[in-house]
């Protein structure tokens, strides 16, 4: 009896070659479908998160004047904790000086261990020849943080603007009241009729339920791509 040797093959079968081209494409797509997804979900927790306005803190300038401050008071609702008030000295007379005395206290003595002030600031500063001032000591500004690391919490503070003219102290009394920084998620701003509150409340509660939903989806199927890729 003859045995017949199998012939080897000389071109690879057509099921073999389907098998690794299909191989090849299932491949990146699920890579595709994998960076998707991660994609996806990443944009869907950006919309999830909720939206809060950060304060920006900012410098309120006060001039100092021959006559006062100006303004000579600031209202409650302009300015928050960690803002500043920026005092700047306009009075270009010689040999007078003004500075800001703060009853942290609020006892109305100003000259408490816990009250602060202002050095006293001059009109102008002597500059040399290379542009630095010939008294180091010499100020024309002066920056004050409304914060509790200066003693001041939100409220009204009384203050006093001394004017020193050779000698001789006027003084200008004033406040300034400052509010806690605080970001409310609901602002209670102006709204229309009942009705239409109500229906953009249930519209929002809708998108907070699909969003919801939706990331609960990515969150079950991610894990699946990945182990498929695998």
């Amino acid at each position: 009896m003859r045995t017949i040797q199998p012939q080897p093959m000389l071109f690879p079968s057509s099921r073999a070659s389907e098998g690794a081209g299909h191989v090849e494409v299932i491949a990146p797509a699920r890579r595709y479908m994998r960076g998707a997804a991660i994609a996806t979900l990443a944009f869907l927790v950006i919309l999830a998160m909720p939206f809060v306005s950060a304060h920006e803190p900012k410098e309120y300038t006060v001039l100092l004047k021959d006559d006062g401050p100006t303004p000579n008071g600031i209202s409650l609702g302009i300015l928050v904790s960690s803002d500043s008030l920026f005092f700047y000295n306009v009075d270009k007379r010689e040999n007078v000086t003004h500075r800001i005395l703060i009853d942290v206290e609020g006892d109305g003595d100003f000259q408490g261990l816990d009250d602060i002030s202002t050095p006293w600031l001059s009109g102008e500063c002597q500059l040399n020849e290379t542009g630095d001032r010939i008294d180091p000591d010499c100020q024309v500004t002066n920056l004050l943080l409304l914060d509790p690391s200066n003693g001041l919490l939100p409220s009204n503070i009384s203050m006093i603007h001394q004017i020193d003219v050779n000698g001789t102290i006027e003084e200008f009394l004033f406040s300034v009241s400052f509010s806690e920084d605080t970001h409310p998620e609901d602002q209670d701003l102006p709204t229309g009729p009942s009705e239409q509150n109500d229906a953009k409340q249930d519209g929002e509660d809708l998108l907070k339920t699909l969003l919801l939903l939706s990331l609960v989806g990515m969150l079950v199927l991610i894990p699946r791509f990945l182990a498929s890729d695998s």
